[in-house]
């Protein structure tokens, strides 16, 4: 299973209880606003929250001046709907898909499948965001709740420009394979000429995961001839899984350093390419790493 990845600032919340954090929404300080939806997120995750934190999260979704804290606001907002239902949280979770901050309706789309992971409708509307960022996670939830399909997730590896959309898409292809030659097909076009060495990486997963006799070919002549030493091991095992052996009865020369520098195939682009937008890659300047999937436990 594949991760939303947003940046969070997760984990650096104080531990006090729901009164508490609820009032610090009412501060006139962006900061204590900002730590106050950080524990209420924490909460949320732990067993949901009470109406009235709830309506006071919405409150502040909709109106807070700071990006930062609507984003965590509305990421409090969709744990608690998905434990409860609650039309106040349904409303400003909607609400914040229109908002004017890329990561907020980043952060809204992931809350919206969680609140309402039958309603397709506002994720559909999600891939035509101006926001690559926004589109990824569109993809990532309409295939999370069962939404996507094989022609969807192949026009998004065609067509889109963000290199995020493109690296789900291949690696959700696999699960909604119902053509296997044509998902075979255009995932050998990834692995043989995508620029970012994460979505070839994530093309040689599946072509190992359905493979037929041509994905397995396309993995030994790209794959594991890749400038990426990310892209070849992932090639490597991608083989083993496709031929039902050990990664390591795979011959192939790994030895080589992963592509220098800052270009495609590096673990600096890599790390640049996930964090997402802006000088401080979020909209909170002191962050932790962790992302959204590895806190996503459903």
């Amino acid at each position: 299973m594949t991760d939303y990845a947003n940046r969070s600032a997760r984990g650096r919340a104080p531990d006090d209880d729901e009164a508490s954090l609820r009032s610090r929404l009412e501060s006139d300080r962006e900061r204590d606003r900002r730590r106050g939806a950080l524990g209420l997120v924490d909460l949320a995750d732990e067993g949901g929250l009470e109406p009235a934190t709830i309506a006071g999260l919405a409150e502040r979704t909709l109106e807070d001046e700071a990006a930062d804290v609507r984003q965590f606001t509305v990421e409090a907002l969709g744990l608690a709907a998905s434990v409860s239902d609650s039309d106040v949280a349904a409303e400003a979770i909607r609400t914040a898909l229109a908002d004017d901050h890329e990561w907020v309706r980043a952060e809204a789309v992931v809350a919206q499948s969680r609140a309402e992971p039958g309603n397709e409708e506002p994720l559909r509307g999600a891939l035509e965001d101006d926001s690559g960022w926004v589109r990824r996670n569109a993809v990532i939830a309409l295939s999370k709740t069962g939404a996507a399909s094989q022609e969807l997730l192949i026009e998004r590896i065609k067509n889109d420009p963000h290199s995020g959309v493109r690296e789900y898409a291949a690696d959700y292809l696999r699960e909604y394979a119902d053509e296997i030659e044509a998902a075979v097909r255009i995932l050998a076009a990834v692995l043989a000429r995508d620029p970012e060495a994460f979505v070839r990486a994530k093309a040689a997963t599946s072509l190992g995961d359905l493979g037929t006799d041509r994905a397995e070919a396309v993995l030994e002549r790209h794959g594991l001839n890749d400038r990426s030493d990310d892209v070849r091991r992932s090639a490597k095992r991608a083989l083993a899984t496709a031929r039902g052996v050990d990664p390591e009865q795979i011959d192939a020369g790994l030895d080589g350093d992963a592509a220098p520098g800052g270009g495609p195939g590096s673990q600096r682009e890599r790390e640049r390419q996930r964090q997402g937008p802006g000088p401080n890659r979020g909209p909170a300047g002191s962050i932790d790493g962790l992302t959204q999937g590895q806190r996503d436990r459903r």
